[in-house]
């Protein structure tokens, strides 16, 4: 049954997505709120597959998310949700819990911290960035933050972020690697080809996200005031993975 959104109190769409092992997972999902609810440990369970499926449906949903309510309560069991701050890697992001365990109410910005796929600009990036240009959107509230004043949204705190061109190409590759394993099993045939062309897989992939990696990925978007630097990086990245598919 659908899901009531912690956010908005509206119905939460479902998807079923692949998982590591054993069932698929079905994910809640609200496109208002931009976010998502993962009963259990659903998000540690995707598999990359479907962390790339979630990826590009983020960057489908063009619309602005509307402000969360201040008390959040579980879908579940209505109990109130707690925020909780976590990291990945050097990455720091953060989701509402349920006390019990039911689950974790999480936006999709967090979501993309959370699989490292996002990360704070490095103190050499910002000083890139100011240099072509001025202001750029907080991706985390929407509100104009001025590189004169600082690397942080002067309304939310979030520091400015960006996407991790490296953490998507890992993941790309390992799709690649787990759906020619797929593909194999269900032939019942062991390719002797198979090592030689995921390396070369690999090397497709690598030479794609290098072109990202050797200068500020933000440079190869359409660089202008008020650019959302990681909405710019969804859009630039969805398109490079659309070949790897």
């Amino acid at each position: 049954m659908a899901l009531a959104c912690p956010g908005c109190s509206g119905e939460m769409t479902q998807r079923t997505f692949e998982a590591n092992y054993g069932a698929p997972v079905v994910v809640d999902l609200c496109l208002t709120c931009a976010a998502f609810w993962f009963d259990g440990m659903e998000s540690l369970a995707l598999a990359p597959g479907a962390v790339l499926d979630l990826f590009v449906l983020i960057h489908e949903n063009k619309r602005a998310p509307a402000p969360l309510g201040t008390a959040l309560s579980c879908p579940r069991c209505r109990a109130p949700l707690a925020r909780t701050a976590n990291m990945q890697r050097s990455t720091r992001f953060s989701y509402w819990g349920c006390p019990a365990e039911h689950g974790h109410f999480i936006t999709f910005l967090e979501f993309l911290r959370e699989k490292n796929f996002v990360r704070p600009l490095s103190p050499l990036e910002v000083e890139d960035l100011k240099r072509n240009v001025r202001s750029v959107t907080c991706s985390s509230c929407g509100a104009p933050v001025d590189l004169a004043k600082g690397s942080a949204c002067g309304y939310c705190r979030a520091p400015l972020s960006m996407l991790d061109a490296k953490q998507v190409e890992t993941v790309v590759a390992e799709l690649k690697r787990d759906e020619a394993k797929r593909e194999d099993a269900r032939q019942g045939k062991t390719d002797p080809l198979l090592f030689a062309q995921l390396l070369q897989d690999r090397a497709a992939v690598s030479r794609d996200f290098r072109k990202l990696e050797t200068e500020a990925p933000y440079l190869r978007y359409n660089l202008a005031a008020g650019t959302n630097l990681v909405e710019e990086g969804i859009t630039a990245l969805v398109t490079l993975l659309g070949r790897h598919r």
